[in-house]
């Protein structure tokens, strides 16, 4: 490969995304768009609240609102999955 990152470290970070994008899939999706934006998930980097607002056409503290309920979310949702892997693991 030659920039230094291992293979395994390679199909952690591609099996994180792939997580990260299965998540995300279950949000609304103006919250989905706004952590995409935020987080640089399939953009080309991390965007400011600013500029998602300005694309989206609202404000930068609906933005926050948005990300911030988004990443609610995300937390309850993580906790729903590790429940769930840790029952299927008794």
């Amino acid at each position: 490969q030659g920039d230094g990152t291992l293979p395994a470290e390679s199909v952690d970070s591609e099996c994180l995304r792939g997580d990260m994008r299965a998540l995300l899939e279950q949000l609304p999706e103006l919250q989905r768009s706004v952590l995409s934006m935020r987080y640089g998930i399939d953009v080309e980097e991390p965007m400011s609240l600013t500029g998602i607002g300005r694309i989206l056409g609202m404000s930068r503290d609906r933005i926050r609102n948005l990300e911030r309920d988004g990443l609610a979310s995300l937390r309850r949702l993580s906790d729903q999955v590790k429940d769930y892997s840790d029952a299927a693991m008794l």
